[in-house]
């Protein structure tokens, strides 16, 4: 007998047991004529036949019906059943026990139905953890952590406090950042390269788009060591190519990016060093952990695929209790938190290259760059669609002897990261430039 850890999370069930990692179970059903298909065989086919997709049952766990009903699952708990039982048939062993590494997003209402489709399926458990949690226990980290995870269809940061013991504190979602939104935004980036560079559009056709999402996972770790990426796939017509950049990748996903920075930043104090844990799926995005390191006073850590279910397999005999359904927030730290020693602002030697609005990333050079409601002629950005308070020609942006300076013409003001700019300023990559009162705020990014 053993104890087997579950990570659940609709990107991807993750089983450990006796230290070892199971591959990952997509949260994602073909539901057709010929029955339902769960998991990674559900994941191949989705881009085929994506009416018969359906990928939001355990990210909104209930037994609701499903938009189509088969005989062995009319409802979102039924394709629940069918995932959990299959996988635990997959990777348990008789007499093994179980401990479910949860996601705060998932409500007790939820977490009730959970161990019902547990009892269910005959799956012994013995505790139900925080993932967050779990995954960050055992980290040679501050005293607060923050731990940064995508799920498909939302974003979620989960704050963790604590000296002695790390505990949940609460929990923030950016509904709209989720990998579903960031593939797709990836995925029109192809696109678009590829019919400008070979007039083939691989979103026209479902297996090329299937083969598509496919790859991406492996042109994004490849970009990690290489720059550009060539991306190639395989069509009747034969074989087309396209070479992209990083920062193309970075730019084609900005929006989302500022959303998960604006995550953290709702989860700070002023001036309190964090250390920022990102789940793999984050982890794996180009360049976020350097957006996070930008936000300065910050230690980022990539975890491992499955910590949180390592995590919940070490911490298993302390999680079993006689109430087996109660869910475990706060975990004994393997490890003392720790002080950074605070790092002077632009210690990085991180300058900002573009500054980014409605998605768009705009260059910063030696020209000025005028922001405004309608800048006069020459370079200039016109910030069409923002809130009140912002001046015509408001402030300028400009780089001169290697540093980015904005300079503030306004009489709504100009602010960098909450503070009035008094005539000019210094500005650093990760910085959050507000220019007018409400007015609109710009990221700073840095572009290798």
């Amino acid at each position: 007998m053993a104890s087997v850890s579950i990570e659940l999370v609709d990107a991807g069930l993750v089983a450990a047991r006796e230290g070892l990692v199971s591959a990952p179970s997509p949260g994602i059903a073909m539901l057709d004529s010929a029955g339902v298909t769960i998991g990674r065989e559900a994941a191949a086919q989705s881009r085929l036949k994506p009416v018969f997709a359906f990928d939001r049952f355990w990210s909104e766990l209930t037994a609701d019906p499903l938009p189509r009903q088969l005989p062995e699952a009319g409802s979102r708990a039924d394709l629940a059943y069918l995932q959990l039982s299959r996988f635990w048939e997959d990777e348990a062993e008789p007499g093994d026990t179980v401990v479910f590494a949860v996601p705060g997003t998932m409500r007790p209402p939820e977490l009730g139905l959970l161990a019902g489709i547990a009892r269910a399926a005959r799956i012994p458990v013995t505790g139900y953890v925080d993932l967050a949690v779990a995954a960050c226990a055992s980290l040679d980290a501050c005293e607060t952590v923050l731990h940064l995870d995508l799920q498909l269809h939302q974003a979620v940061l989960t704050e963790l406090r604590g000296t002695e013991t790390l505990r949940r504190c609460r929990v923030e979602s950016a509904p709209r950042a989720g990998l579903r939104a960031v593939q797709a935004a990836w995925a029109q980036l192809v696109s678009e390269a590829m019919v400008r560079r070979t007039r083939f559009d691989p979103l026209h056709q479902a297996t090329t788009e299937q083969q598509l999402y496919d790859r991406l996972p492996a042109w994004l770790s490849r970009l990690a060591d290489a720059d550009p990426v060539d991306v190639e796939l395989e069509a009747d017509a034969g074989k087309f190519a396209v070479s992209l950049r990083r920062e193309q990748f970075v730019f084609a996903v900005e929006a989302y990016y500022a959303q998960l920075a604006d995550l953290i930043r709702s989860a700070r104090r002023a001036g309190e060093p964090v250390t920022i844990a990102l789940a793999s799926r984050a982890a794996s995005l180009p360049q976020l952990a350097e957006r996070c390191l930008d936000l300065g006073e910050t230690q980022v850590v990539g975890l491992a695929e499955g910590a949180a279910a390592l995590g919940g397999l070490a911490q298993a005999a302390g999680l079993a209790t006689d109430e087996g359904e109660a869910l475990v927030t706060a975990l004994p730290r393997t490890t003392a938190p720790r002080r950074p020693a605070p790092a002077p602002r632009g210690a990085t030697g991180r300058r900002p290259t573009h500054v980014t609005f409605a998605g768009r990333a705009h260059a910063i050079s030696e020209e000025p760059l005028v922001l405004g409601l309608a800048p006069a002629e020459g370079r200039s950005l016109a910030l069409t669609g923002s809130a009140a308070g912002v001046s015509r020609s408001h402030c300028t942006l400009v780089r001169e002897n290697g540093v980015v300076r904005v300079l503030d013409h306004s009489r709504y003001g100009s602010f960098v990261n909450g503070v009035r700019v008094a005539g000019s300023a210094e500005l650093a990559a990760g910085d959050r430039l507000r220019v007018g009162t409400p007015g609109v705020v710009l990221e700073l990014v840095a572009v290798d």
